[in-house]
């Protein structure tokens, strides 16, 4: 029996590696190898294949190239795994960057579910509370999971791959003693304003809740506090400074023990604003990485729990 002629695995992990960082200075970086050396083992796979796989003048893979390397990298990392599982690896880590609220209100709890879940070997997930977005090209992350607002999550680089996780409602909160003191200040929705609004960044999220709600927002007063971070605006919230807005991912801990409480009309009901959703991100070429899809896996069925 003949069989099959594979080419040089040197020249294939130096194609895999240019596909997953974006180009042949930077997998030669990652791989510790001079530029032409990968360059050589680019060539090379070429010439074995008789195809282009690299645009040298744009400095991507071309169309052949994006469906090759498709099928390289995930076979690369079903070999990784095999081998770390035959080397009975101890332990295993997972970088994953997450925005600070859904972080420190919803992930960090749950996590201990998916290491327990993941019994091939011990799992450690480097969970990095932060709202800047990580360089999947450099390795900063294996994963992202982040809040985007709706139209935000189209602009993203054909490297890195994105699935939708949730899109939750969002609705105003504030502490209890706050609207004790304003009692009669919301009978309409329209009447939000007589209220001190905490916005979130530059309250971009605060002008699409009240499109959705039909409220026109040319007499919006000046925020009562501004914060950066939505964990900072609950923050501000429970302390009684205004009404931020919110979802269940980062406030059904509050709402149950009451130390926040949603803020709705007398008279009228908010209509359901889903003006953005949960994302999970990753770079392209690791998607179907065994240990990253069990997590994306895991993490999809958790956020369609009951919150």
């Amino acid at each position: 029996m003949t069989l099959p002629t594979l080419p040089p695995f040197a020249a294939l992990r130096a194609f895999d590696m240019v596909g997953r960082s974006g180009g042949i200075r930077k997998a030669a970086t990652q791989l510790g190898l001079s530029h032409a050396i990968v360059s050589r083992h680019l060539a090379t796979l070429e010439q074995h294949l008789g195809v282009n796989l690299f645009n040298r003048r744009t400095g991507e893979l071309s169309e052949h190239g994006r469906r090759y390397h498709a099928r390289v990298a995930a076979a690369i990392a079903d070999l990784e795994a095999a081998t770390e599982a035959f080397r009975g690896t101890r332990e295993r880590a997972l970088t994953i960057w997450c925005s600070a609220g859904f972080s420190l209100h919803w992930l960090a709890q749950r996590l201990p579910d998916f290491q327990r879940r993941a019994t091939a070997s011990a799992v450690v997930i480097d969970l990095r509370s932060t709202d800047a977005e990580p360089s999947f090209d450099s390795g900063e992350a294996d994963g992202d999971i982040r809040y985007l607002s709706d139209g935000a999550a189209s602009n993203l680089p054909a490297s890195v791959r994105t699935e939708l996780l949730v899109r939750p409602d969002v609705f105003p909160v504030a502490s209890p003693a706050l609207l004790g003191q304003q009692a009669n200040a919301l009978r309409r929705r329209a009447d939000i304003f007589e209220l001190p609004l905490i916005h979130e960044c530059g309250g971009e999220e605060w002008a699409q809740w009240l499109a959705v709600q039909g409220i026109a927002t040319g007499a919006t007063q000046p925020p009562a506090a501004r914060f950066g971070q939505a964990h900072l605006a609950l923050m501000a919230a429970r302390s009684g400074q205004g009404v931020a807005l919110a979802n269940t991912y980062l406030v059904a801990d509050d709402l149950a023990r009451g130390t926040l409480v949603r803020v709705l009309p007398a008279d009228d009901a908010w209509q359901s604003a889903p003006i953005g959703a949960y994302y999970f991100r990753c770079a392209r070429a690791r998607w179907s990485d065994p240990l990253l899809a069990r997590f994306r896996r895991w993490l999809r069925d958790a956020v369609q729990a009951p919150v």
